[in-house]
């Protein structure tokens, strides 16, 4: 096969283009679904490369790539996140640490900033811990919800 009859074959642009998605997903751009457009590219190139699409038929094989990158997506967001983070986003280890207010304090209803290990997080009044929490005052962490601490005064 020259030069000439791999341009004429798709089956295998979409094959490299698939793998070459999921190595850029694996090692210099997490996260943005490069995986799964990956996978959707080799499940056009398979199409294309048994026939079951015309390799000519470029607006069926994008509509293919598309639909399966939507299908991979769908199937294996839940369970990657899963893997990821696991049931507790692995910060248990952070609950029951002391933080620092920031300078505009902590609202209950705006929230705020903590200085945990160096790191300026955002961060939450625990329930019944009050309406307030002065700038410098030093909390405890009691639990992580997402990418917010949720604190109370040290006592």
């Amino acid at each position: 096969m020259d030069g000439l009859d791999m341009i004429q074959h798709n089956d295998y642009a979409w094959l490299i283009a698939g793998v070459i998605l999921m190595v850029l997903e694996a090692v210099g751009i997490p996260g943005v679904g490069l995986m799964f457009a990956g996978l959707g590219a080799i499940v056009a190139g398979i199409g294309v490369h048994f026939g079951w699409i015309a390799n000519g038929a470029y607006v069926t094989q994008a509509i293919i790539f598309l639909a399966a990158t939507s299908v991979w997506s769908y199937l294996l967001w839940r369970p990657i996140m899963k893997m990821r983070v696991g049931k507790r986003g692995n910060y248990s280890n952070i609950v029951g640490d002391t933080a620092f207010v920031g300078s505009t304090g902590i609202d209950r209803k705006l929230g705020g900033e903590v200085t945990w290990s160096g790191t300026i997080m955002r961060a939450q009044i625990a329930p019944g811990a009050g309406e307030r929490i002065e700038a410098g005052a030093q909390v405890e962490i009691i639990d992580v919800t997402g990418a917010t601490l949720v604190v109370k005064p040290k006592n």
